[in-house]
């Protein structure tokens, strides 16, 4: 093939590997359960960047290089340790490495400093509220976080947990949902390996 006809179609060989790798990494998954509650409800569409945190390669778990380290309040794709790893599990980081976590009457305190917590209305929700939720829903903020929670009023086996140092290359992870969430205070810390990519956006709420 000669230089011309080269030069002719590397800008279709670009835009198709722009598009391949963009597909590949920005990637649709469907909300299940109610773990994410008020944020997210079962049947949610959304966006994960695949390649947030690592060079990864298009349309597979693959990764060979790290480029940016995940952070508090950082809604994220992952695996559990203590999971099936063909799961994947959308929960929010909380903890970072060398932070001491503990939950103290549904509170969550951060290096012993407590989160701040403003209640507010559920009818600020678009949502139907059931027994999976808490009876409460406030803004948690506070050391870099700031979102949507639910949990109870009183006290049950999830209101108390650590405190925990979270060990090097591992993240403690939690549901906003923390009365009826699997997450890090029954399935333990996610390593680094296993993070697979962060929230972008939702696309589509089944109204």
């Amino acid at each position: 093939m000669s230089k011309k006809l080269k030069n002719k179609y590397l800008p279709y060989f670009l835009i198709l590997s722009t598009i391949f790798i963009l597909i590949g990494n920005f990637r649709t998954y469907l909300v299940m359960g109610e773990s994410d509650l008020p944020s997210f409800i079962s049947g949610d569409k959304i966006i994960i960047n695949r390649s947030a945190y690592d060079i990864t390669i298009p349309f597979s778990n693959l990764k060979f290089n790290r480029w940016r380290k995940p952070e508090r309040g950082d809604m994220i794709l992952c695996h559990f340790s203590k999971s099936d790893k063909k799961d994947f599990w959308l929960k929010r980081i909380i903890g970072i490495p060398g932070d001491t976590i503990q939950i103290k009457r549904n509170k969550i305190y951060i290096n012993r400093k407590q989160l701040k917590y403003e209640i507010i209305k559920k009818e600020s929700f678009d949502i139907q509220f059931d027994d999976s939720m808490g009876e409460l829903i406030a803004v948690e903020s506070g050391r870099g976080l700031e979102h949507f929670v639910t949990f109870s009023e009183s006290e049950n086996i999830l209101s108390n947990f650590g405190p925990m140092i979270i060990s090097v290359d591992n993240y403690f992870v939690l549901g906003d949902n923390r009365t009826n969430s699997l997450d890090s205070r029954f399935l333990g810390l996610v390593p680094r390996e296993d993070i697979f990519g962060k929230y972008l956006f939702r696309i589509f709420r089944k109204g």
